[in-house]
């Protein structure tokens, strides 16, 4: 089994600093509340809040990139919306992603979130390459990852930044409020961690690649360490239906999560009997990499589902309502 942060190894810098990952990236926006805790060295400082995370990731021109659009329901109740943006120019990549509560949820919380990652994609060593013949020929190395949420009106941020070779340096980041409770993150130990973007774009690449779901992830996104074990559920047969604009075959990759710290000492219900976590890879469209398509998160109170409603690259556009803000006040 690989471990991705294979490519952030090494690490120098001692880091700083509710159920899953944004099935991967734009997931994790949905599932995570605001970020707020502190790590080992952590600089906080409200004077640094970054006023320039972008309002929406539509910026990336279609000709150059991938947009994605999903919606999120928790046991048949629609709960969140969120769309994503990926872009990859030469050695570079840029993905951002947005996403909002829905329904009771939107009432209870008014949740919202923005997160962006971007960094360069680098061929692999001949000492990283071993034996593992599925391994991609590109592996991401971030540069900076950025992330903002509002929980009640109330705004948390994380800024991570990495060294030349993707290794994590430091963070900047909003204040926890004084009752915050959070779990410890020990010393060292975002020392080869990446964000949760930038390992969805290793996967990706380790698909696009011919390869399955094995990997570990070490991930840091500001306020949370935490390990994710991935392994391959086989591939699964989708149809397009009136919730989902994909058709065709998926990969599914299951999901178990070991909290390192940084998250609150009381977790909700609905986190802690989460289980049975899957995300379903595939193409929406077929010169595109392969993307989440479809989420599930089993807990004791139900399921949450999050389908992909619509795809967009170049010319070719895929939607169940073509011409609607998918992140609009409804």
């Amino acid at each position: 089994m690989e471990t991705i942060p294979d490519i952030a190894r090494h690490g120098r810098g001692a880091g700083s600093g509710r159920s899953g990952l944004l099935a991967f990236a734009v997931f994790s926006l949905m599932l995570a509340g605001p970020v707020g805790a502190r790590a080992d060295t952590a600089v906080d400082t409200d004077a640094a809040l970054p006023k320039t995370l972008p309002g929406a990731p539509i910026e990336v021109p279609l000709d150059r990139g991938l947009r994605l659009e999903y919606e999120a329901y928790f046991g048949g109740m629609h709960i969140g919306s969120a769309r994503a943006a990926l872009e990859r120019r030469a050695d570079r990549y840029h993905l951002s992603g947005e996403a909002r509560a829905r329904g009771l949820l939107d009432w209870f919380s008014e949740w919202r979130g923005r997160a962006e990652s971007r960094g360069t994609l680098a061929r692999r060593t001949a000492e990283s390459d071993g034996q593992a013949a599925h391994r991609p020929p590109l592996i991401p190395k971030p540069a900076q990852h950025r992330n903002r949420g509002e929980w009640q009106g109330d705004p948390r941020w994380a800024i991570l930044e990495y060294d030349a070779d993707g290794d994590f340096e430091s963070r900047r980041a909003s204040r926890p409020d004084e009752d915050d409770d959070f779990t410890p993150i020990p010393v060292g130990a975002t020392d080869g961690t990446v964000d949760p973007m930038s390992a969805i774009v290793a996967l990706s690449e380790m698909l696009a690649s011919g390869g399955t779901c094995e990997a570990t992830l070490r991930l840091f996104d500001g306020r949370r360490r935490y390990d994710v074990r991935v392994s391959d559920g086989g591939t699964t047969q989708f149809a397009r239906n009136d919730y989902t604009i994909y058709a065709g075959e998926a990969r599914a990759c299951r999901l178990e999560i070991e909290r390192i710290g940084g998250f609150r000492a009381e977790q909700s219900k609905y986190s802690e009997t989460a289980r049975d976590r899957t995300v379903w890879v595939g193409r929406p469209i077929a010169d595109a990499p392969p993307v989440p398509v479809r989420a599930e998160v089993e807990t004791a109170f139900g399921r949450l589902v999050i389908h992909l409603v619509g795809a967009y690259a170049g010319a070719e556009r895929i939607a169940l309502d073509p011409g609607r803000d998918i992140m609009a006040e409804e």
